[in-house]
């Protein structure tokens, strides 16, 4: 045991954590959310090499590597010795990266990063004029059936590559003219993200670690300017069950569609409005925030923050039922075109939050907590949700409402004589008095 105790907690393993950034996602995580960590159509990185699902696209990737040289004048000595000089760094970005990549077998791991990010980089810029017409990866016709399944690979936490890899080749390929900005906008547009904003220009001292997390910096406008906000005291945080916007609404509580990143909610707390931004959804929402929460899980040192799970949490307290999917879509705040109509809504952030640790560290709990505050303590909650409970129980339909209506009519009728009956009765002792 003494022996395994010396090595257990050596200077040199705990110094590379921080630099792990693509990881093998947990058993627990696959069990609870099935194969959403599994790429489908091709291998990017080491993990899923060899797959034999995946296998077809190995032949695809050298004839990718061959056209991008070809097209830059440049041979593959001169690539493998410049993404050579970053082999290590390369390498410490896998956590748990095997034996059968290192030491000895670096020329193995070389060749692969070669020829995975040539590979990514020729999908991405669809320069189909270099290929024959019936190519059936790289033609015009092949590459929009297949983009699509490779930017649903890139996005897997399982599936990526450093983005130090594809500067290296970016900068092979054009010399000096070459920017690293470039190929994070190149990125960014095939993601189907808005290259122009300026949230897609990484300041210079930050640093992006791969498509995912910059896809995922995109989303939180943390590319450019992070924000530096104060985050909820957990011990703060209203422990009763959050209402949802249904029961917001009925305490009062109005929506408003704000311009904005996902997270850019706030609650105005005298005018009794939650602004939010538009939240669209569509197929590939499960799959793309099922691997960023991952990756924020996973990623050492809470270094990356929770900003999609944070969101995906404050969404889910949201929107309990379909009748909230309809409030917020009335309000233009939600939009979405799943088969299963609002009701499949409801599960898609219910089964994102299953097995999700609930934590408070976040700027939005904070904003949670504040309408939660306000409708625990405002005398006009009560008014709101009076009226609201009256509603509910006494104009559901049209009979209800009539009956509701002669009752109080009946109700007020007899006031009245009883109020004229003591008049007159008053009245009439005041003479004989």
């Amino acid at each position: 045991m003494q022996k395994t105790l010396d090595v257990a907690d050596l200077p040199a393993a705990a110094e590379k954590w921080p630099r792990h950034c693509i990881f093998r996602v947990p058993p627990r995580f696959r069990t609870v959310h099935g194969g959403v960590y599994k790429p489908q159509t091709v291998a990017l990185g080491p993990f899923h090499h060899g797959d034999p699902d995946l296998a077809p696209m190995e032949a695809h990737k050298r004839r990718a590597v061959a056209r991008l040289l070809r097209r830059a004048g440049r041979t593959l000595a001169d690539l493998a010795a410049s993404v050579e000089e970053v082999a290590e760094d390369l390498e410490d970005a896998y956590a748990g990266l095997g034996g059968e990549w290192r030491g000895e077998n670096r020329g193995r791991f070389l060749e692969m990063m070669v020829a995975d990010g040539c590979f990514l980089l020729e999908v991405m810029r669809r320069r189909s004029g270099d290929y024959a017409t019936a190519d059936p990866v790289f033609s015009r016709h092949a590459v929009g059936h297949i983009a699509p399944f490779v930017q649903r690979d890139m996005l897997m936490v399982e599936n990526q590559l450093p983005l130090l890899l594809l500067h290296r080749i970016a900068a092979v390929e054009g010399g000096e003219a070459s920017d690293e900005s470039s190929i994070n906008r190149e990125i960014l547009k095939f993601l189907g993200v808005d290259a122009g904003d300026a949230r897609a220009g990484p300041s210079p001292t930050m640093v992006v670690l791969h498509p995912l997390d910059l896809y995922r910096r995109s989303l939180f406008g943390t590319l450019y300017n992070h924000k530096k906000e104060a985050l909820a005291d957990p011990s703060t945080v209203a422990r009763a069950a959050p209402r949802s916007a249904q029961r917001l609404w009925e305490a009062g509580v109005r929506f408003r569609c704000r311009p904005g990143v996902l997270d850019d909610i706030e609650f105005d707390n005298g005018r009794r409005r939650l602004e939010m931004p538009e939240v669209a959804l569509d197929d590939s929402t499960e799959y793309k925030f099922h691997n960023m929460m991952a990756f924020e899980a996973l990623h050492g040192g809470g270094a990356t923050g929770n900003d999609v799970t944070a969101f995906v949490l404050f969404m889910r307290d949201m929107v309990d039922s379909a009748g909230d999917v309809a409030l917020l879509a009335r309000e233009g705040i939600l939009w979405h075109d799943l088969a299963g109509g609002d009701a499949a809504v409801a599960g898609l952030f219910d089964g994102l939050t299953r097995d999700v640790a609930k934590t408070g560290e976040s700027r939005l709990c904070a904003v949670r907590d504040r309408v939660e505050r306000y409708c625990n303590e405002s005398w006009r909650v009560f008014v709101f949700e009076s009226w609201a409970k009256l509603r509910n129980t006494y104009f559901t339909s049209l009979w209800a409402s009539v009956a509701l209506t002669v009752s109080v009519f009946l109700l007020i009728t007899d006031v009245m004589q009883t109020a004229y009956a003591v008049m007159s009765y008053e009245l009439t002792k005041h003479r004989h008095g």
